[in-house]
């Protein structure tokens, strides 16, 4: 059986797309939360974040043995390098980090 035919990786698949759908909704009512709901949405991110890393992760492991993972992991990671990344899991540290500092800047104009 294929990587992306699993029940898990397609249930995987479609949570983290519910979480992204979730996120996205309320990302355009930043501007209007106070200090509290932004750092709830900024954990929402990380936890969509979190959900695509292992997801990568997986789909890494995949990759050795079944040639589709093997070839969404090269488009995924030719889509990174071409934003400066060396590979999605360095892209998606970096949007941690940028998590982090919006969390601390929150906090500290509170």
């Amino acid at each position: 059986m294929s990587f992306f035919q699993s029940e898990q990786v397609q249930e995987n698949l479609q949570d983290i797309f519910k979480t992204y759908q979730q996120v996205a909704a309320v990302t355009s009512r930043l501007a209007t939360m106070n200090t509290q709901e932004k750092l709830e949405h900024i954990e929402d991110c990380k936890i969509l974040i979190d959900k695509q890393r292992n997801f990568c992760f997986r789909l890494t492991l995949a990759a050795s043995d079944d040639p589709e993972a093997a070839d969404m992991k090269s488009r995924i990671n030719a889509l990174t390098t071409a934003f400066g990344y060396k590979d999605l899991m360095e892209c998606l540290d970096a949007m941690l980090m940028t998590l982090d500092q919006a969390a601390r800047r929150e906090v500290d104009q509170s």
